[in-house]
Protein backbone atom coordinates (compact mmCIF):
# COMPACT_ATOMS: atom_id res chain seq x y z
CA UNK A 1 0.00 0.00 0.00
CA UNK A 2 1.32 3.38 -0.67
CA UNK A 3 2.34 5.70 1.77
CA UNK A 4 0.71 8.96 0.36
CA UNK A 5 -3.39 9.31 -0.66
CA UNK A 6 -3.75 9.30 -4.27
CA UNK A 7 -6.75 11.81 -3.44
CA UNK A 8 -4.00 14.09 -2.79
CA UNK A 9 -1.46 14.22 -5.34
CA UNK A 10 -1.81 17.52 -7.29
CA UNK A 11 -1.52 16.09 -11.43
CA UNK A 12 -1.22 19.53 -12.66
CA UNK A 13 2.38 19.37 -10.59
CA UNK A 14 3.39 16.10 -12.31
CA UNK A 15 2.10 17.28 -15.88
CA UNK A 16 2.51 20.92 -15.99
CA UNK A 17 2.43 20.94 -20.04
CA UNK A 18 -1.13 19.36 -20.03
CA UNK A 19 -2.57 21.91 -17.72
CA UNK A 20 -5.38 23.47 -19.16
CA UNK A 21 -6.31 27.01 -17.87
CA UNK A 22 -9.94 28.64 -17.55
CA UNK A 23 -9.53 30.62 -20.97
CA UNK A 24 -8.19 27.21 -23.11
CA UNK A 25 -11.21 25.72 -22.07
CA UNK A 26 -13.97 28.25 -23.45
CA UNK A 27 -14.81 28.02 -27.18
CA UNK A 28 -12.61 29.96 -29.85
CA UNK A 29 -15.42 31.26 -31.98
CA UNK A 30 -16.87 33.76 -28.98
CA UNK A 31 -15.96 37.57 -29.43
CA UNK A 32 -14.86 39.35 -26.39
CA UNK A 33 -17.01 41.76 -25.11
CA UNK A 34 -16.16 45.06 -24.05
CA UNK A 35 -17.66 47.29 -21.20
CA UNK A 36 -18.80 49.69 -23.78
CA UNK A 37 -20.64 47.11 -25.40
CA UNK A 38 -22.40 46.27 -22.23
CA UNK A 39 -23.08 49.83 -20.97
CA UNK A 40 -24.84 50.50 -24.42
CA UNK A 41 -26.72 47.22 -24.19
CA UNK A 42 -27.77 48.29 -20.59
CA UNK A 43 -29.04 51.24 -21.92
CA UNK A 44 -30.80 49.47 -24.41
CA UNK A 45 -32.79 47.35 -22.10
CA UNK A 46 -33.91 50.46 -19.98
CA UNK A 47 -35.33 52.09 -22.96
CA UNK A 48 -37.47 49.13 -23.32
CA UNK A 49 -38.56 48.73 -19.77
CA UNK A 50 -39.27 52.53 -19.43
CA UNK A 51 -41.76 52.06 -22.76
CA UNK A 52 -43.23 48.92 -21.20
CA UNK A 53 -41.81 46.33 -23.97
CA UNK A 54 -40.55 43.72 -21.21
CA UNK A 55 -40.49 40.62 -23.08
CA UNK A 56 -38.69 42.73 -25.63
CA UNK A 57 -35.89 43.73 -22.76
CA UNK A 58 -35.77 40.25 -21.75
CA UNK A 59 -34.31 38.94 -24.80
CA UNK A 60 -32.12 41.72 -25.94
CA UNK A 61 -30.40 40.76 -22.04
CA UNK A 62 -29.97 37.15 -22.63
CA UNK A 63 -28.96 37.53 -26.66
CA UNK A 64 -25.96 39.58 -25.41
CA UNK A 65 -24.00 37.73 -22.93
CA UNK A 66 -20.50 38.72 -22.61
CA UNK A 67 -18.75 35.06 -21.96
CA UNK A 68 -15.63 36.98 -22.63
CA UNK A 69 -15.26 39.43 -20.89
CA UNK A 70 -13.98 40.75 -17.42
CA UNK A 71 -15.53 40.55 -14.08
CA UNK A 72 -16.47 44.34 -14.01
CA UNK A 73 -18.30 43.63 -17.43
CA UNK A 74 -19.85 40.43 -16.27
CA UNK A 75 -20.96 42.25 -13.02
CA UNK A 76 -22.74 45.06 -14.90
CA UNK A 77 -24.85 42.94 -16.98
CA UNK A 78 -25.99 40.54 -14.13
CA UNK A 79 -27.07 43.20 -12.67
CA UNK A 80 -28.91 44.57 -15.67
CA UNK A 81 -30.93 41.40 -16.01
CA UNK A 82 -31.54 41.31 -12.07
CA UNK A 83 -33.22 45.02 -13.33
CA UNK A 84 -35.34 43.56 -16.24
CA UNK A 85 -36.28 39.98 -13.79
CA UNK A 86 -37.28 42.61 -11.07
CA UNK A 87 -39.06 45.12 -13.40
CA UNK A 88 -41.05 42.06 -15.40
CA UNK A 89 -42.54 40.73 -11.91
CA UNK A 90 -43.08 44.04 -10.11
CA UNK A 91 -45.27 44.89 -13.44
CA UNK A 92 -46.71 41.41 -13.64
CA UNK A 93 -48.32 38.65 -11.89
CA UNK A 94 -46.30 35.72 -10.69
CA UNK A 95 -48.43 33.64 -13.29
CA UNK A 96 -47.70 35.63 -16.13
CA UNK A 97 -43.90 34.69 -15.96
CA UNK A 98 -44.72 31.39 -17.47
CA UNK A 99 -45.57 33.26 -20.82
CA UNK A 100 -42.12 35.09 -20.54
CA UNK A 101 -40.34 32.53 -20.01
CA UNK A 102 -42.21 30.36 -22.98
CA UNK A 103 -41.54 33.76 -25.08
CA UNK A 104 -37.79 32.91 -25.38
CA UNK A 105 -35.83 30.62 -27.21
CA UNK A 106 -34.28 27.14 -25.84
CA UNK A 107 -31.14 29.00 -25.29
CA UNK A 108 -32.26 31.98 -23.69
CA UNK A 109 -33.75 29.68 -21.07
CA UNK A 110 -30.62 28.62 -20.59
CA UNK A 111 -28.87 31.60 -20.38
CA UNK A 112 -31.92 32.82 -18.01
CA UNK A 113 -31.03 29.72 -15.60
CA UNK A 114 -27.30 31.10 -15.68
CA UNK A 115 -28.23 34.52 -14.71
CA UNK A 116 -30.66 32.75 -12.26
CA UNK A 117 -28.02 31.33 -10.36
CA UNK A 118 -25.58 34.13 -10.57
CA UNK A 119 -27.32 36.67 -9.25
CA UNK A 120 -28.79 34.27 -6.37
CA UNK A 121 -25.47 34.28 -5.36
CA UNK A 122 -24.85 37.87 -5.22
CA UNK A 123 -25.83 40.10 -2.15
CA UNK A 124 -28.28 42.17 -4.15
CA UNK A 125 -29.82 39.04 -5.21
CA UNK A 126 -29.81 37.29 -1.91
CA UNK A 127 -32.23 40.27 -0.72
CA UNK A 128 -34.90 39.21 -3.24
CA UNK A 129 -34.12 35.91 -2.79
CA UNK A 130 -38.05 35.08 -3.27
CA UNK A 131 -38.36 36.83 -6.60
CA UNK A 132 -35.60 34.84 -8.00
CA UNK A 133 -36.86 31.91 -7.05
CA UNK A 134 -40.01 32.77 -8.54
CA UNK A 135 -38.88 33.08 -11.98
CA UNK A 136 -36.66 29.72 -11.05
CA UNK A 137 -40.07 27.96 -10.59
CA UNK A 138 -41.29 29.10 -13.70
CA UNK A 139 -38.45 28.66 -16.17
CA UNK A 140 -37.92 25.44 -14.59
CA UNK A 141 -41.46 24.60 -14.93
CA UNK A 142 -41.21 25.29 -19.02
CA UNK A 143 -37.69 24.13 -19.64
CA UNK A 144 -37.72 21.36 -17.33
CA UNK A 145 -34.91 20.04 -15.60
CA UNK A 146 -32.56 19.84 -18.34
CA UNK A 147 -31.62 23.62 -18.23
CA UNK A 148 -30.02 22.95 -14.81
CA UNK A 149 -27.99 19.96 -16.40
CA UNK A 150 -27.07 22.19 -19.28
CA UNK A 151 -25.96 24.95 -16.66
CA UNK A 152 -23.75 22.57 -14.64
CA UNK A 153 -21.71 21.33 -17.79
CA UNK A 154 -21.01 24.36 -19.44
CA UNK A 155 -18.06 26.19 -19.36
CA UNK A 156 -19.53 29.33 -20.68
CA UNK A 157 -19.96 31.56 -17.75
CA UNK A 158 -22.09 34.76 -17.17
Amino acid sequence: MASEDWRRIDIDALEPENHLTKEELLPTDIPPTSLDQIQAVAGQIRSSLSSGQFQQALILGLDNVPYIADEQTKELHAKTIFEVLCSIRNNNNANDLTGFVKGLSNEQQDVLIKYLYRNMSSPYGQKQGGLLLNWFEKTVEVTGIGSISRYLTDRRTV
